[in-house]
C-alpha cells in the first residue's frame, strides 16, 4: 500500500513539474525599465525620455505574443527600484537572478541608457542584457547606438523592437503578403522591386523590422503608394486597389487659320484708305444734298401768291406781286440747283466707294490660291484680314473669328 502510494506521488509530482513543458507554455520574462546613467554631465529630461520609450518598446515586443517569452505579470518594474530593493550594488548576476526570482521570471532584460560621443557627434548608448534567472547566468547581451533624432516615436519604437528580436534569438524580418484588384503588377519596397503579383497576390519574407513604403506598379493603372510598419517574426497582410488610368485625350494640335491675304506692295495697300476716304465724303455729300433739298421745300413753301414755286418754274420771272415772294423763290430755285449738284455728286462719290472696297479688300482675296501664289512668288508681304481659328479640346469644339483692319 505505501509503495503504491509513493508510486503515485511520484507520478503526479511529475506531471507539475512536466506540465509547462507538456504544454508548451512559454517561458514569463520581466522587463525592467532602462536605468539612466550619469556620466558627469547630470541626467536631462531628454535622455529620460528616451529611456521611457524605449523600454516601453521592449515591452510591446514582448506583449506581440510571437517571441520565445511571455511577460510575467506585475513585472514592469523600474531596474534602480529593484537594485535598491534588493540592495544590489551592481548588476551582479546572483543579485539580479534574485530579482527575477522575486518578480516571478524566469527571463530578465535589464540595461541602461546614456550620452556618449562618437565621431564628435552626441549619440545615445544603449547596453542591454538578458539573464537567466535559474541558472543565475547571462543569456545575451548587446550595446547599441541611437542617433538622437532616433530616440523617440516610431524610429525609437523600431529600434528597440529590433534589439529584443536579438537578445532573444528570433529570426530578424517579418512576412508582408500583398493582395491586390489586378492580376499582375510590380511591388515595391523602398524603392526596390521585391516581387511580382501573379493572380493578384505575392508573399514576400525577409522585411526587416520597421516603416516601409509601399508601391505598386502596373500597366494601364495609377501607381500605388502607401506605408507599412513591419514586425519581426510577425506576419502583415496588405490589401490594394488600383485605380485605372483614365483616357487622357491626346494633346490639342496648334490652331488651324484659315485666313483671307491682301496682296499689295511692300508693306502699304493704298486702296484702303481711298475706300476710306470716299465713304466719308459720301456720307458727306448725301448730307447736304438732303439738306439743300430740305431748304427747297422750305422756301417753296414760303410763296404766297398765286404763282406757286415749282422747279420746273426756275427759269420763269416767277412772282412779282410781293418781295417776299420774289426772295423765296429766289432762294428755293438755288437750293433745287445746289441739289441738282449733290445728287451727281453723289453719284460719282458712290462709284468711287464701291471701286475702292473692290480693289482693296475683294478682288485679291476673291481670286483665292492663285492671288496668293502670285503674291508670293513676287515677293509681296501678305497681311492677314480675315482670320477663323477651329479650337479643338477635350471638353468641346468651336471656333473663332477676327478681323484685322
Amino acid at each position: 500500500m505505501t509503495r503504491v502510494l509513493s508510486s503515485a506521488c511520484i507520478v503526479l509530482l511529475s506531471l507539475v513539474l512536466g506540465e509547462r513543458a507538456w504544454a508548451g507554455v512559454k517561458p514569463p520574462i520581466a522587463i525592467l525599465g532602462l536605468e539612466v546613467y550619469d556620466n558627469g554631465s547630470g541626467i536631462d529630461p531628454d535622455t529620460t525620455k528616451a529611456a521611457k520609450e524605449l523600454t516601453a518598446a521592449l515591452r510591446d515586443r514582448a506583449k506581440a505574443g510571437t517571441g520565445p517569452y511571455v511577460p510575467v505579470p506585475g513585472g514592469e518594474k523600474e531596474l534602480i527600484d529593484e537594485k535598491l530593493l534588493n540592495n544590489c550594488d551592481s548588476e551582479a548576476a546572483v543579485c539580479m537572478a534574485a530579482i527575477g526570482t522575486e518578480l516571478g521570471a524566469e527571463v530578465l532584460m535589464y540595461g541602461k541608457i546614456e550620452k556618449s560621443a562618437q565621431n564628435g557627434q552626441t549619440i545615445y548608448k544603449v547596453s542591454i542584457k538578458l539573464l537567466n534567472v535559474s541558472r543565475k547566468q547571462l543569456a545575451n547581451s548587446t550595446v547599441e547606438t541611437l542617433p538622437l533624432a532616433d530616440s523617440t516615436g516610431v524610429r525609437a519604437s523600431t529600434h528597440a523592437k529590433a534589439w529584443y528580436a536579438k537578445l532573444a534569438g528570433i529570426t530578424t524580418g517579418g512576412t508582408v503578403i500583398v493582395r491586390a484588384n489586378i492580376d499582375r503588377g510590380t511591388v515595391i519596397i523602398d524603392d526596390e522591386a521585391k516581387g511580382s503579383l501573379a493572380s493578384g497576390a505575392v508573399t514576400l519574407s525577409g522585411i526587416s523590422e520597421g516603416r516601409h513604403a509601399l508601391a505598386i506598379e502596373a500597366k494601364d493603372y495609377q501607381r500605388y503608394e502607401t506605408s507599412i510598419t513591419v514586425r519581426t517574426g510577425e506576419t502583415l497582410s496588405h490589401t490594394a486597389t488600383l485605380v485605372e488610368l483614365s483616357k487622357v485625350a491626346p494633346p490639342a494640335k496648334d490652331p488651324i487659320s484659315v485666313e483671307g491675304t491682301v496682296a499689295s506692295g511692300p508693306g502699304y495697300n493704298v486702296w484702303k484708305p481711298i475706300f476710306y476716304g470716299a465713304s466719308a465724303l459720301e456720307a458727306g455729300v448725301i448730307g447736304f444734298t438732303i439738306y439743300e433739298w430740305q431748304k427747297g421745300n422750305s422756301e417753296g413753301n414760303k410763296i404766297t401768291s398765286a404763282t406757286r414755286y415749282d422747279a420746273s418754274s426756275c427759269g420763269g420771272p416767277g412772282p412779282t406781286d410781293t418781295a417776299g415772294n420774289k426772295s423765296a423763290f429766289k432762294n428755293a430755285c438755288d437750293a433745287y440747283k445746289l441739289q441738282k449738284i449733290g445728287w451727281a455728286a453723289t453719284s460719282v462719290v458712290g462709284v468711287a466707294v464701291i471701286g475702292s472696297f473692290i480693289m482693296a479688300f475683294v478682288r485679291d482675296t476673291g481670286g483665292g490660291s492663285s492671288t496668293e501664289t502670285k503674291s508670293a512668288s513676287a515677293g509681296h508681304r501678305k497681311r492677314r484680314e480675315l482670320a477663323i481659328t477651329p479650337i479643338v479640346s477635350p471638353d468641346g469644339g468651336g471656333a473663332t473669328l477676327r478681323f484685322d483692319w
